[in-house]
């Protein structure tokens, strides 16, 4: 009859080995990269910039203020396109 401490270790090993490859695939996932980063970063630069004239411009500027805003939903709308585009 064999020794049960030489089964128990046995078992113990046998259930490392098999689990091992488990644990080592759980690590941490790595973080999916933004397609257009430069895109998004214009997106947000673009619409600081449409934000200022809206609330800080105190004048029309005999309405190239309103044209400057369109302009900006204009590249608003491109860059949007933009992003859809692989």
């Amino acid at each position: 009859m064999r020794n049960p401490i030489l089964k128990v270790a046995g078992g113990i090993l046998l259930a490392g080995v098999l689990t091992a490859p488990l644990l080592v695939s759980a690590g941490p996932q790595p973080v999916p990269q933004e397609r257009h980063p430069v895109i998004r970063e214009s997106i947000d630069k673009v619409e600081s910039a449409r934000h200022d004239l809206m609330v800080y411009a105190e004048r029309d500027f005999g309405g190239h203020r309103a044209r400057a805003i369109g302009h900006l939903d204009q590249a608003l709308r491109e860059l949007h396109m933009a992003m859809d585009v692989r």
